[in-house]
C-alpha cells in the first residue's frame, strides 16, 4: 500500500539547499537533545574498554588516563642521591669506625692528632705570623684566636678524616696488635690507652711550647 505523504525530492549534486523550506524551534530542541546524546554516549565509550577477541586470544586495551604508569626515574635519581649522601655522611662514617672497635677510634684519633698539629703550625708560622715577646696574654689569646680557626676547619674535613681513617682502620688494627706483643702489654685496651696519651701530649706540648716562646 503506497504511503499518502509525499516526501521531496533529494537534492542533486551541486544544487543549493531551498530556503524557504520551514525551521521550526521543535527541530532546533530534536538537534540540541541528539548532540547532548551524542556527546554522553562518545564519553561512556571512551572510558569503557575496548575488547577484540580473535583466534588467537584476547586484547583489551584501556583509555591513556587508566593505562598511564608514572614514570619513576626522577624519584630513583633523587633516592640514590640521598643514600650516596647519607652513605658518605660523617655519622655513618664514624658507625662504620666503630665496628672495628679500639682500631677504629685509634685511627681516626690519630687523623685528628696530625690534622691539629699540621694545620696549626701552618697557620702560627705561615698564615698569621706575629710578632714574638708579645707577653703571656697576648700569646695565649693569639692561641684561642688561632685554635678556633683550626677547629672550624676542623668541622669542614670531618668527612675526609673520617673517610681516611675507615680506610687505616685494618691497618691500625695490626699495628695495634704488633704494639701490643711488641711492648708486653697485658691488653689491647692498655696499649690503646697508651697511644691515645702520647697524641694528647704531644699535641700539648706543642701548643704550650709555641704559646711560652711567643710571649
Amino acid at each position: 500500500m503506497a504511503s499518502s505523504a509525499s516526501f521531496p525530492p533529494p537534492p542533486t549534486a551541486g544544487a543549493r539547499p531551498n530556503r524557504n523550506v520551514p525551521f521550526s524551534p521543535h527541530d532546533l530542541i530534536s538537534l540540541s537533545g541528539a548532540s547532548r546524546a551524542f556527546s554522553v554516549s562518545f564519553q561512556q565509550r571512551r572510558a569503557s574498554p575496548i575488547r577484540c577477541s580473535g583466534g588467537s586470544g584476547e586484547v583489551d586495551a584501556f583509555n591513556n588516563e587508566e593505562t598511564k604508569q608514572p614514570q619513576g626515574g626522577s624519584t630513583g635519581t633523587r633516592n640514590y642521591g640521598k643514600d650516596f649522601l647519607r652513605r658518605f655522611s660523617p655519622k655513618e662514617l664514624l658507625q662504620k669506625l666503630k665496628r672495628y672497635g679500639a682500631a677504629g677510634v685509634l685511627a681516626y684519633g690519630l687523623l685528628n692528632t696530625v690534622y691539629y698539629v699540621t694545620t696549626f703550625l701552618l697557620v702560627w708560622f705561615r698564615f698569621s705570623p706575629g710578632p714574638g715577646r708579645m707577653g703571656y696574654a697576648a700569646a695565649v689569646e693569639r692561641f684561642l684566636k688561632l685554635m678556633a680557626i683550626v677547629w672550624a676547619g676542623s668541622q669542614v674535613t670531618k668527612v675526609l678524616r673520617a673517610g681516611g681513617a675507615l680506610a687505616m682502620a685494618p691497618f691500625v688494627d695490626r699495628g695495634l696488635r704488633w704494639f701490643t706483643v711488641k711492648f708486653s702489654f697485658q691488653s689491647e685496651g692498655k696499649a690503646f690507652a697508651t697511644i691515645v696519651g702520647l697524641c694528647f701530649a704531644l699535641a700539648a706540648l706543642m701548643f704550650v711550647g709555641l704559646t711560652v716562646l711567643w710571649a
